[in-house]
């Protein structure tokens, strides 16, 4: 086949032919006529501007009215205009000039200009106090006080629930207590027990024991908190017995314990007491039991109750007479003056003639005191205190005079305000002593 682009132009007839036809072509379009389309917008007229003078406007004129303003007293410690002085640098030939500030200064009148002395330059480690050893000086409070204002604290209003006390003693006058107590017996099971016992057996028992042992020692506690409302301001109130080996019993500052008849006691009993002796508590124990006529001295005192308190102690590891101990409580003692001055100890119900028939009492004329260290922390009587408590005292008054027996009307009369003016010191005593569970409670906050 031949190729056609290896045939001589002037001899190749397609070439030509299709020459011609793209002249054609280009020729076709050049005379063809173009038309463009041109969009047109809408002309805007020119903005023209302006300028024109106007008058400004006219405003009436009102007197404002200034507050009033408090009348300006003059002070010695005022300077007619304050000053910056500015110290010269220590490379300096010439002091600097001193520079009036331009804080308003007051009428001239009222005070006069004063001379502006010149700053000396103290070295900074001159001023101020210098801290040294033995420089500060004060005096220590005592031990049964506590340092507030009764006039700056309403007490009450700390009684948020969570502690059981907080008593407030104005360092002036001693009888002057602010606060609230919530009072408690302590409940023993072993207790309990040991007292039905007694009872089925028809031991002969005064009518008030017959009655359940938390009931009576919550008619002693009511009754001394009644004395407590009506002779302070501080508010008491009796709560439920706590159970001798529940550790809510750390929380109770003051307990009381009466014990009629011999019982038996565990060792979480006597751990959970030593606990308590030795945090802070006070423990107030009282022999309430019956004394006969031919009574004997080995019924004074019921050894179990004093087996108890030993136990206790070697619970925590406390050794009788090295770190603990019974002891006689004289009655120069600060328990017999924080409240009531009690110069001579009052006749208990198991003093009383009615009782003992003609025979002299032979109670100890003495209370002890269970000593932990320095620290006072329990009170020990056999002379049944806590029977005046109970209101029993009234009612020997309405016994003696309903049959005729009036030295016991007398006696009874003569020694309940001396009762209760002893039970008042304990309680004073039990909260306002040094590392008291009151204050330990409330100093946590």
């Amino acid at each position: 086949m031949r190729q056609p682009w290896k045939v001589p132009f002037h001899k190749n007839r397609k070439l030509q032919g299709c020459l011609a036809l793209s002249l054609a072509l280009h020729l076709l379009i050049l005379t063809v006529p173009h038309r463009e389309q041109v969009t047109q917008f809408p002309v805007l007229p020119p903005i023209m501007v302006k300028f024109m003078k106007r008058p400004p406007p006219q405003r009436t004129l009102a007197r404002r009215q200034r507050p009033l303003q408090r009348p300006l007293v003059r002070r010695p410690a005022l300077q007619a205009a304050p000053v910056v002085a500015m110290r010269p640098a220590p490379t300096a030939v010439h002091p600097l000039p001193v520079f009036k500030s331009s804080a308003p200064r007051l009428p001239t009148a009222v005070l006069p200009e004063r001379p502006v002395l010149p700053v000396p330059d103290f070295p900074a480690r001159h001023i101020g106090p210098q801290l040294r050893a033995g420089v500060l000086e004060g005096t220590r409070q005592g031990a049964d006080e506590i340092d507030l204002s009764l006039e700056l604290m309403d007490v009450h209003a700390m009684d948020t629930g969570r502690h059981r006390a907080m008593v407030i003693v104005d360092p002036n006058d001693r009888r002057k207590l602010k606060g609230f107590l919530y009072m408690s017996g302590i409940y023993s099971p072993s207790i309990e027990r040991a007292e039905e016992s007694v009872r089925a057996e028809n031991i002969q028992v005064r009518w008030y024991h017959q009655m359940p042992r938390q009931l009576v020692e919550r008619r002693m506690l009511q009754g001394l908190a009644d004395k407590m409302v009506a002779k302070t301001q501080v508010h008491v109130e009796v709560r439920d017995a706590v159970r001798l080996d529940d550790p809510q019993l750390l929380q109770v500052p003051f307990v009381l314990l009466t014990v009629n008849t011999p019982f038996e006691f565990t060792d979480s009993e006597a751990a959970n007491l030593g606990a308590y002796l030795t945090g802070g508590g006070f423990l107030f124990v009282d022999i309430v039991s019956m004394l006969w006529g031919s009574y004997s001295d080995l019924e004074l005192d019921i050894p179990a109750v004093r087996s108890l308190i030993r136990a206790s102690f070697e619970a925590v590891g406390y050794r009788e007479w090295k770190d603990w101990q019974f002891t006689r409580l004289e009655l120069t003692h600060p328990i017999y003056h924080c409240f009531y001055d009690v110069n001579s100890l009052p006749r208990g119900m198991r003093d009383m003639h009615f009782i003992v028939g003609e025979y002299p009492p032979r109670t100890p004329d003495y209370l002890e005191g269970i000593v932990v260290g320095e620290q006072l922390v329990g009170v020990y009587s056999m002379r049944n205190y806590a029977d005046f408590w109970a209101g029993i005292g009234r009612e020997l008054v309405d016994w003696s005079l309903t049959n005729n027996a009036t030295n016991h009307s007398a006696m009874a009369s003569a020694e309940e305000p001396l009762v209760y003016n002893l039970g008042m010191n304990f309680v004073v005593y039990a909260l306002t002593r040094e590392g008291s569970l009151a204050r330990q409670l409330v100093d946590v906050d």
